[in-house]
């Protein structure tokens, strides 16, 4: 099977790909195929149909009055953790997918919306419904995969970016923190020239994001340099910038 030429490519060696594959997407997800790193291959999946998430967002805003830009991403962080029902069954995740061999048609790749209510959806399937939400509402936002360094473990992680009202912000329904004792995805403000450059598929001279936070899903404090690939760092905790 031919893979789609407009993919977005996630692997777990650490690196997030550019050029041919983005690691970036501004849009809201349909037909876009993004690729998942399991063992030598590299399987992929598409949204799917989750119309049920943005009824279940819009009941969600009006039941809990969200009117804050804040209250609006927690409210987007709730759908998203009730859709794909928590992490507790997240070792079952790639039993979901088909092995790449076994992928003989469009038809036979995974679908997001078929690990709702699993408890087996991880950052991509997370960051995947965030990015589709956010846009729903119109937001300018991104879905980003890098790579990460999480408590001085080089990862692969796929999160988002987002803009309101002349604000940037670095978005994970992942590793969510605790703002106003509420679970929030909304990790850190950032600069727009730090947002513009981690934004940017290609773009490999700009800025990591480093910060500290408590992370409710894991009930561990978490120190996280968001892709570690670029060779700038713009200390969250600290807000200041420096380089490597």
């Amino acid at each position: 099977m031919k893979i789609n030429d407009r993919y977005i490519g996630c692997n777990y060696t650490g690196f997030s790909y550019i050029g041919g594959i983005n690691s970036s997407f501004n849009g809201t997800f349909k037909d876009e195929e993004v690729l998942i790193g399991s063992g030598l291959d590299y399987i992929p999946c598409v949204m799917g149909n989750v119309n049920d998430a943005y009824e279940m967002l819009k009941k969600n805003i009006k039941e809990y009055n969200a009117n804050s830009f804040e209250e609006i991403c927690e409210c987007i962080y709730e759908t998203v953790n009730t859709y794909f029902n928590g992490i507790d069954n997240v070792s079952t995740r790639m039993s979901y997918y088909k092995d790449f061999d076994d992928i003989k048609s469009e038809e036979d790749i995974t679908r997001v919306s078929s690990l709702k209510g699993k408890g087996a959806a991880m950052c991509v399937e997370r960051s995947m419904l965030s990015q589709n939400l956010l846009k729903s509402l119109g937001f300018n936002a991104f879905y980003k995969s890098s790579g990460i360094k999480n408590n001085d473990k080089l990862e692969v992680h796929a999160y988002n970016l987002v803009e309101n009202d002349g604000k940037y912000y670095l978005f994970d329904s992942s590793i969510p923190t605790i703002s106003n004792g509420k679970i929030s995805p909304l990790i850190t403000e950032i600069p727009k020239a730090v947002f513009n450059q981690i934004s940017s598929p290609e773009q490999r001279i700009g800025y990591s994001i480093e910060v500290s936070h408590y992370n409710p899903l894991r009930d561990k404090d978490v120190h996280i340099v968001y892709d570690v690939n670029r060779k700038n760092i713009y200390d969250a905790t600290n807000n200041n910038s420096r380089s490597k």
